[in-house]
């Protein structure tokens, strides 16, 4: 009898360790896989960074000039995949990690007096009045791996932007969810 609660109270150790270890498992990617990953990865950052410092999401055509108190226009977003400032923030966070977004993308373009999106009456809107033009082409052939952790791996990677070609140093972090991008440069 002590052998079988023995073994039953061993069984039960097992299991629960197995499934403690289930929730906490880390993203196995690896330095070799990044050339797999970086293509789509890199397109989603050209949409998301287009869609707050460049052309920006479209937005109710010939919507009437109304300015508000700040001299925005601010006009209904028409692309169904972002109906609120939520499922915007969603989105940018499955390529760039919560604290870069909130440094690069939210501290200026969702917060703020003059923010260029903003919620009116519980949907998505856009101030039509900022925008400009981005031209970032990368090239995921080029990646170079500087450094890789159990957390990130650095590479560097080459881009054309409006005909001239430059290297960005970026930093991915390891997620549950895959890889995002904590810090860009160059």
């Amino acid at each position: 009898m002590k052998k079988l609660v023995s073994l039953l109270v061993i069984v039960f150790l097992v299991a629960a360790v197995s499934l403690t270890g289930c929730g906490q498992k880390k993203n196995t990617v690896t330095g070799e896989d990044l050339p797999d990953l970086l293509p789509d990865l890199l397109e989603q950052e050209v949409f998301i960074e287009n869609v707050y410092r460049g052309g920006g999401l479209p937005t109710t055509p010939n919507a009437p000039y109304v300015p508000d108190e700040n001299g925005q226009c601010f006009v209904e977003v028409t692309d169904p995949d972002y109906p609120t400032l939520q499922a915007l923030k969603e989105a940018t966070e499955q390529v760039f990690t919560a604290e870069y977004a909130q440094a690069n993308f939210y501290a200026d373009f969702l917060d703020g007096p003059y923010a260029r999106y903003k919620e009116v009456d519980g949907k998505l809107c856009e101030d039509v009045g900022q925008g400009g033009g981005l031209d970032r082409q990368w090239d995921s052939t080029s990646c170079q791996v500087l450094e890789e952790t159990e957390e990130k791996i650095v590479a560097t990677v080459e881009y054309l932007n409006y005909g001239s070609v430059r290297t960005a140093e970026i930093t991915f972090l390891k997620t549950e969810g895959g890889l995002r991008i904590d810090a860009m440069a160059g």
